[in-house]
């Protein structure tokens, strides 16, 4: 199978968002180390964040109908900004528009001043997204696609609402789907692949959705996330990183707007911290188009999706040389 081409700066510390599944795991490894551009951190979730995880969870688990209305606090609070800036850091990456690297911080004020600072306008609700940094990045077949990079503050602030969100929509997300979740892996699809085909699934199909995160339409995406959220503050952090201005700058410096925008109806820039878990949150419709209209027993198919690429695979038995489907 094809993996999907996912993220590529940040550059995501091997096993952090997709390790190796654990049955009823939920968020990040817990012993984690990174070491790397001369530090070593540990990646340990603390545990009152687990705890909190933990928590939404299984009221989303156990109330499928249940729409959260009191996250925005979790996200201010000390302890998760902490930790969303040490997974952030971890990732590393390139500064976004306003040129603010790692260094700068650390060196300047330092990460506590950063992060204080940062705090108090999500407290005061002054805070406002940047815009995001356009670069293209070469493909294998020579063609090139955009990757989007936030600003450091940016990219801290979108850590500290997916550390929070995640375990809601994780309790929603279908076990066929693998691309871009905790404790689940391109390997872990691989697997299932493998077992189907054993099983007599022997008709393949790769299916991958043509730009995806580009073409994501924003009306239809917030209703998905407010059939679960309903924080407003929330949902307005959100709106905010999807309309962010997407600046490129050429090669005598000379910086333009390329996309993004108040008027911009869709998409959500590859390279976000966020844009994994909103992509998976609006492909649920199909996992769960699947699901209801129960197509696994009806078309004696089974589905395995990592992030926009699916692979539907069918049994053999039965069928004429011509048949053949797609999801």
């Amino acid at each position: 199978m094809r993996e999907s081409e996912g993220l590529i700066v940040p550059v995501e510390v091997e096993g952090q968002h997709n390790p190796r599944r654990r049955e009823g795991a939920l968020l990040c490894s817990c012993n984690q180390r990174v070491e790397g551009q001369g530090i070593a951190m540990s990646l340990t979730t603390p545990e009152k964040i687990r705890t909190l995880q933990r928590k939404l969870y299984i009221k989303a688990k156990q109330e499928p109908a249940f729409r959260f209305y009191a996250l925005y606090d979790k996200v201010c609070r000390e302890d998760i900004l902490n930790h969303a800036w040490r997974l952030v850091r971890a990732n590393g990456g390139s500064p976004g528009v306003d040129g603010v690297s790692f260094a700068a911080i650390e060196n300047g004020g330092g990460e506590e001043s950063f992060l204080r600072d940062l705090s108090r306008e999500l407290q005061e609700k002054s805070y406002q997204a940047q815009p995001v940094r356009r670069v293209m990045i070469p493909k294998a077949d020579g063609s090139k696609r955009p990757l989007g990079i936030p600003t450091i503050r940016d990219r801290v602030v979108q850590m500290a609402v997916k550390l929070v969100i995640e375990p809601i929509f994780e309790a929603d997300f279908s076990p066929h789907s693998y691309g871009f979740r905790p404790k689940r892996s391109a390997h872990d699809a691989v697997d299932d692949i493998v077992k189907a085909l054993w099983a007599g699934h022997t008709r393949v199909i790769d299916a991958d959705l043509s730009k995806y995160f580009d073409t994501i339409p924003h009306d239809k995406l917030m209703a998905v996330v407010a059939q679960r959220i309903v924080d407003g503050k929330i949902l307005n952090l959100i709106k905010q990183w999807l309309k962010a201005p997407v600046i490129s700058e050429d090669g005598n410096g000379k910086r333009k707007t390329v996309g993004g925008g108040k008027n911009n109806r869709k998409g959500t820039p590859q390279g976000g911290v966020i844009s994994p878990l909103l992509s998976n949150a609006y492909l649920h419709i199909l996992d769960r188009i699947w699901q209801r209209y129960c197509l696994r027993d009806k078309m004696g198919a089974h589905l395995v999706r990592y992030a926009d690429d699916c692979v539907p695979r069918r049994r053999t038995e039965g069928l004429s040389p011509s048949c053949s489907y797609a999801a």
